[in-house]
Formats: C-alpha cells, sequence, structure tokens
C-alpha cells in the first residue's frame, strides 16, 4: 500500500488548560494568605478592579452612594458602547463546570494521616464552666520582649556607637529560644569590618540576661548558664561534648567514657537538667501566627450543625464600571485604549467568578465532610470514621484532584477544635470483625494513649501493643505498630525503659 499524504477530519474531546483556567485552579488551592496577596497585585495591575472597601466609600455625584456590588453581580451586563459588545474570549461553560482540575497536576492520591491533637484548640481549663469568659481578666500582660531586654543591656554594656552597631546587627540573628543561628563572616562582610571585631561583641552578648542567650548550640546554652553558677567543672565540659549518648540514654558508656560512677554521672545529669535549654522561651518575641478558619461549623439544635463560610477571610473585589464607562467616554475611537479595557474587564470578570466559585466549592466539600464525620462531632476522635478523597469527591459530585485542593491549607472552626480539612481523611484500617469503620488516626489515638498509661516496669514493646488492639479487635502488625509510633514521634520501648527508669 502506498504512503501518500491525505487530509481528514477527526473528532476528539481533549482538556484545554487555558492560563485562565490555570489561574482558576491556582485560587482553589491558595489559602488565605496566599490569596489576599494575589488579590492585592491584581487590584493594583487592573484599573477596573476595587476592592469592596473603596466601593463603600464611592458616591455619586448627587450625594448618593452608589449601588453596593457582590460578586452575585457577575453577571450583569457591564456599561459597554453601542458600537460593540465585549464577549471575552473564554468558554465560562467549560471553565467552571464545578469541578477545577480534572487534570491531574500537582494531585497526591495518598490522604496524609493527621494527628489530631495537633489541630485541637488549646486546654479550656482556665474557662468558666458556664461558658462565660472574662476578656478583662484573661487580657495579655504587657511583658518586656527579649529584644527589649536585650536592647538595654547593649545600652548599658557598649559605649562606643560601633560597639552597639554590631550588637543590634548580632541580635537580629536570635531564634525563638535565643540561638544565634548567624554567620560571623556574613555580618562582618555586610558592615565592613574585620571578623575577629564582631566576635568580640557576640563573646560579650553571650553573657547577657537571662544566661544561655547568644549560643550557637545546645551544649554551649548549658555550658553558659553553668559556668554563670560556677558549675561548669572540666569534668562537665566533657560531658556536653557527649550530648548525642545522652539522649539516647546510654549511661554505662557515659561512665565508662569519663570513668566516673553512675552516682556521680546522675547527680551531673541532674545539674543539665537544672538549665534552661530555651532562654528565650518565657518571653515575648512578638511574633505570633494565628491560624484563621475558612468555615465555621455550629451546633444550632441538639444533634444538628450548620456550615457557613467565614466571610472575613473571603476577599471582595467588584468592577468599577463607571470607571470603565468614563475611560469608554472619552477615547470612543481609540483602539488601543479600547482592547486595553476589553482584556482588563475580562480578566476582572473572571477573577470575581473563580473566586464565587472557589467559595462555593469549600462549602459544598466543607458540607460533605461534616455530613460524613457526624459521629466525631458527637463523640470526638472515637467516632471518626475512614473517609477517603474519592468519598466526598463523588458526594459533592466533584473531581478527585479539586477535593485534594480544597482542603490544602483549609481549616474548619468546629466546637471540637480548628482542624485542618484533611485532617478528617483518613484510611480504613483492618479488624477481626470485619468492621470497617475504624481509621488509622483513631489507632495511632489509641497507641498513644496506651503509651501515656504504662509504668517505668511495665514498658510496652510493639508485639504488647499489637496484641493488646487484637483484643479490642483491631488487626495491627508489629511493623506496622512501630511505623505508626514513629510518625508520632515516640521512641522505641527500649528507649523509653531507659528514659523512665533515669526520671524514676
Amino acid at each position: 500500500m502506498a504512503v501518500t499524504p491525505k487530509l481528514e477530519i477527526k473528532q476528539s474531546q481533549s482538556l484545554l488548560m487555558t492560563p485562565q483556567l490555570r489561574q482558576a485552579i491556582n485560587l482553589l488551592q491558595m489559602n488565605n494568605i496566599e490569596l489576599a496577596s494575589l488579590i492585592e497585585n491584581e487590584l493594583a495591575s487592573n484599573p477596573l478592579l476595587i476592592s469592596e472597601a473603596e466601593s463603600l466609600n464611592d458616591f455619586s455625584p448627587d450625594g448618593q452612594s452608589s449601588k453596593e456590588q457582590s460578586i452575585d453581580d457577575y453577571d450583569a451586563p457591564s456599561p459597554q458602547s453601542e458600537e460593540e459588545t465585549f464577549s471575552p474570549d473564554i468558554d465560562y461553560t467549560t471553565a467552571f463546570d464545578d469541578d477545577f482540575g480534572s487534570d491531574r497536576e500537582g494531585y497526591d492520591s495518598a490522604t496524609g494521616d493527621y494527628n489530631w491533637q495537633d489541630y485541637a484548640l488549646t486546654k479550656t481549663q482556665n474557662r468558666d464552666p458556664d461558658g462565660n469568659f472574662d476578656f478583662f481578666e484573661q487580657k495579655l500582660s504587657d511583658k518586656k520582649s527579649v529584644y527589649q531586654l536585650i536592647s538595654e543591656q547593649i545600652s548599658l554594656k557598649f559605649t562606643r556607637p560601633e560597639e552597639k552597631l554590631i550588637a543590634f546587627r548580632l541580635a537580629e540573628s536570635l531564634d525563638e529560644s535565643g540561638y544565634f543561628r548567624g554567620n560571623i563572616s556574613d555580618i562582618a562582610r555586610q558592615l565592613h569590618i574585620s571578623e575577629p571585631r564582631v566576635a568580640n561583641v557576640l563573646k560579650t552578648l553571650k553573657s547577657f540576661e537571662p544566661s544561655g542567650l547568644f549560643a550557637e548550640n545546645l551544649a554551649e546554652c548549658i555550658a553558659l548558664q553553668l559556668a554563670d553558677d560556677n558549675r561548669l567543672s572540666p569534668l562537665m565540659q566533657q560531658l556536653l561534648t557527649r550530648l548525642d549518648l545522652i539522649a539516647e540514654h546510654r549511661h554505662k558508656e557515659l561512665c565508662r567514657l569519663l570513668n566516673i560512677s553512675e552516682e556521680q554521672l546522675t547527680a551531673m545529669l541532674a545539674q543539665i537538667r537544672s538549665v534552661n535549654p530555651k532562654p528565650a522561651a518565657g518571653f515575648e518575641t512578638g511574633f505570633t501566627s494565628y491560624i484563621i478558619p475558612d468555615v465555621f461549623v455550629r451546633r444550632t439544635k441538639p444533634h444538628f450543625y450548620t456550615v457557613e463560610l467565614n466571610n472575613l477571610s473571603l476577599p471582595r473585589v467588584l468592577i468599577d464600571h463607571r470607571y470603565y464607562a468614563e475611560i469608554n467616554r472619552l477615547a470612543p475611537q481609540d483602539k488601543a485604549t479600547r482592547k486595553f479595557l476589553k482584556n482588563n474587564l475580562g480578566s476582572a470578570n473572571f477573577l470575581i467568578r473563580a473566586l464565587h466559585q472557589r467559595a462555593q466549592t469549600i462549602l459544598r466539600v466543607s458540607e460533605e465532610i461534616v455530613k460524613m464525620q457526624y459521629d466525631f462531632f458527637e463523640k470526638g476522635i472515637d467516632g471518626l470514621r475512614p473517609m477517603t478523597l474519592k468519598d466526598i469527591a463523588a458526594a459533592a459530585e466533584i473531581h478527585e484532584s479539586t477535593v485534594s485542593r480544597v482542603t490544602s491549607g483549609k481549616y474548619m472552626h468546629t466546637p471540637r477544635g480548628i482542624f485542618e480539612l484533611k485532617y478528617f481523611f483518613s484510611a480504613a484500617a483492618g479488624s477481626f470483625s470485619g468492621d470497617d469503620t475504624t481509621t488509622v488516626t483513631g489507632i495511632k489515638h489509641t497507641i498513644k494513649k496506651l503509651i501515656e498509661q504504662e509504668t517505668p516496669d511495665d514498658i510496652l514493646s510493639d508485639d504488647k501493643l499489637s496484641e493488646l488492639l487484637a483484643r479490642q479487635g483491631l488487626k495491627v502488625a508489629r511493623r506496622t505498630i512501630a511505623k505508626y509510633r514513629e510518625s508520632l514521634n515516640i521512641p522505641s520501648s527500649a528507649a523509653r525503659k531507659r528514659a523512665k527508669r533515669n526520671f524514676k
């Protein structure tokens, strides 16, 4: 058969990843901070976009406020010239079909297991049993930050202006615990001075209060505090070089290396435990991070929960139609101006629709999560049932990758605390009875409770933990127990036995 060129018509379906659709997908997976930054950039680059706050301050010439717009107004016709009606080159039907990202890009199908205690609210022992909260009594006190304390000591200790400048520059490299995390060479190069001058100032700063500040590692932090109390002997200095053996509770090896008895080692370890490994931890650092929930779950009546969006976390942007009409009126025949307005109007319309769709998708997914995890809200962690991305995707009639993006970096405020949406996803664990309602997160919680209840004379091995879970009808192998234990940062039974024996 001869090979000859020919023309043929072929019909096929494919996903066209337009820049607008990619932007919509990116909006969906952004958290509040990232979204606020993007909106700020859009407001700065697109003259047709205004924030809701700006629109509220916009008044008409007759003194009456202009009509307030909302995201529901994106379908309203925009003022345009009679000669031309603008239709942006965007297929809204296919671009917003309730499922951003049927593509697989950036989608991880594995559902991570989250520790529920990492996301729960702080303990409520100090709250009134009746639910009242005295905000006046519990208001933040005016504590002096560690930086203020250091600043005062720098002013008293150093007299030369250049030394003060070096000291303040070194203080900028302190971390939250009070350790110096900077580089002397880099600081010297930035200030155009020699490294010995910087090192001398740092040496002086290490004598500041609280003792242990500006240490470059844990051993030095302990040494500085012991030296202030005249407890830093040569033998103690040698012991501090083997903190790794102390952490592993290898006391016999330490006794052999230092040629001391167990009683002497115990006394030296008691001195080490008496110091503060984080000298700046008791002071205000000035840096506090807060979680702003995207969704509120409220118990409106017994056994009934309502889900609503946090409007304060949703950016509101509107189209300045009056500005569009004014520019269009002043330059009706200027093709460059008209093209500029068209492009910006299309971009603004798409952004508003994408924000609206993002909010609705988050709400839909959150509602399905609350429905499927109803027992959790009623009973707590023991009521958490197995749930996957596929389950929520089927219930909400969207793609799994969309659920993955929605639940990433989004938080839910519930009567039981603040949780990341991904916390509620957990695979089912096996059981002897065939029950598939037990989650991996629940098993981890059970393992943690069993280990917390063990005594120094009865340390539970992984085999013993597997046996105890089997008595509860849970089929978990020893290797799986070890994997779960390591994910919870719980040491092995041998390490726990050494630690509890030393603190017994």
